[in-house]
């Protein structure tokens, strides 16, 4: 598939008139006669049955992509520091096994992965840096905090926990609480599709709601951490409000989100609004041509032999196509031309496909159905490409 750019003049468009059923241009080949299905289905069954195969197809698509196993690795393993602690004040794990088989194998992971994949590395580097300055941020709230009396300094007390170690230094437990916990969510946080002030205030809330459950069900955490009340619970709110909302902004500025538009000065609106007046820029989706009968022109819409797909028709055709014949309520799992031109004409409502036009539909679509007909053709051509050959 490419993409084609086509710059229509507005006074060129015109409203769509309602759709009716379509037919195809007739030629000299006669069409090819939808095949009844062997079950009779319902027009809600129809519809559930696409709507299924565009789920199917959605989740093929997902686990195809290659960008998923390094997102998925970042998003897993920034929480490696947090919930390892949170285990550890539960009294489940210590905290020295969580710091030896948890964290360090799994920021060792994410250095191979950002390795091998070296986008995906920056985008986790810039991550755990925007964590950690909406950490600092947030420890300016919270040492306001100690100095009204409201609770004491429980951060020191993460070194000594890792460790094992009543004399360690009081810094090392600030080193886990800015590379581990605020670093580690904000590579998670960088690894979502979406990123906004908003969705790291919700995820600042979320993390806090969590460390209140934390002390609230399990209280012996509360001695290694803080006593768990009314004021306590709200300068926690508070501070993940302000983690989440400078997290959201950062990432937001360094990661700009998908389809987020940067505002123009006033005087490159006001030419983009002309533009505008003049044409109307159309994307379409237009396959690549094929040779031969069928070949494909381009067009405002997707034009095929039997009749013009829009780029949504050709999706409902391809994801439907991709389900089994069964599934459509035919009697076997061999697919025919009979049996696609019924598939095609409820996706498309275009009726009266021809043999050829069909072949070239399912060649745009890069779908190969193992057609009964072209299993026929290939055992017909064996015994003359034989004869060829002897004689």
């Amino acid at each position: 598939m490419t993409v084609t750019r086509l710059e229509v003049p507005r006074q060129a468009q015109r409203p769509r008139q309602p759709q009716r059923p379509r037919e195809a241009p007739r030629t000299r080949e006669s069409a090819v006669a939808p095949e009844a299905p062997a079950r009779p289905m319902s027009r809600t069954a129809r519809r559930a049955a696409a709507e299924d195969a565009k789920l199917l197809a959605a989740i093929r698509m997902l686990f195809s992509n290659p960008s998923l196993f390094p997102r998925a690795i970042y998003l897993t393993f920034g929480f490696a520091a947090i919930t390892s602690l949170g285990v550890a004040l539960t009294g489940a794990v210590p905290l020295p096994y969580g710091f030896h088989y948890a964290v360090i194998p799994a920021y060792a992971i994410m250095a191979l992965v950002g390795l091998r994949y070296p986008a995906w590395g920056k985008r986790a580097l810039l991550g755990l840096l925007a964590g950690m300055i909406a950490t600092g941020v947030y420890d300016v709230l919270r040492i306001g905090l100690m100095f009204a009396g409201l609770w004491g300094d429980p951060i020191p007390s993460i070194g000594r926990l890792a460790t094992n170690n009543p004399n360690i230094p009081w810094y090392w437990g600030y080193v886990w609480r800015f590379l581990g916990n605020g670093g580690g969510m904000g590579i998670a946080f960088a690894m979502f599709p979406r990123r906004s002030v908003k969705l790291g205030i919700a995820f600042g809330s979320a993390i806090c709601l969590g460390l209140v459950g934390l002390l609230y069900f399990w209280p012996v955490s509360q001695q290694h951490f803080f006593a768990l009340t009314l004021p306590t619970a709200a300068g926690g709110m508070a501070g993940h409000w302000v983690y989440g909302a400078v997290l959201g902004y950062l990432t937001t500025r360094w990661l700009p989100p998908v389809g987020r538009r940067r505002r123009r000065p006033a005087h490159h609106r006001r030419d983009h609004d002309e533009r505008e007046r003049r044409a109307a820029t159309v994307l379409v989706a237009v396959p690549d041509p094929v040779g031969g009968h069928g070949a494909l022109p381009t067009g405002p819409e997707l034009t095929l032999p039997g009749g013009r797909l829009s780029s949504d028709e050709l999706y409902a055709v391809r994801c439907t196509l991709q389900q089994p014949p069964r599934a459509h309520g035919f009697s076997s799992d061999q697919w025919t031309l009979r049996r696609v031109a019924t598939v095609v004409e409820r996706a498309t409502g275009v009726r009266g496909w021809q043999p050829a036009e069909l072949q070239a539909l399912l060649e745009t679509l890069e779908l190969d159905l193992h057609l009964r007909e072209q299993r026929r053709d290939r055992q017909e051509q064996r015994p003359r490409a034989a004869r060829t050959l002897v004689s």
